[in-house]
């Protein structure tokens, strides 16, 4: 029997979304192993005064193996 466990992150990014889920992966990396797949619940992004992007966000969940 495999059981799964589900990690909650924000995660943002100067770059692109995609490199903000990156992001959030890598880190919980540091911590959660195996690790078997990420969903992006949400995603925003901030402006400044001229309409440009300048931040990216994620609301990810990240899913991984329990041990055992």
């Amino acid at each position: 029997m495999t059981v799964m466990k589900v990690l909650e992150l924000m995660s943002d990014s100067k770059e692109s979304w995609e490199d903000a889920t990156q992001k959030a992966v890598s880190k919980a990396r540091k911590s959660v192993k195996n690790i078997r797949s990420v969903w992006v619940q949400d995603f925003s992004a901030t402006v400044d005064d001229k309409g440009k992007l300048t931040k990216y966000r994620v609301t990810v969940k990240v899913s991984f193996e329990v041990d055992g």
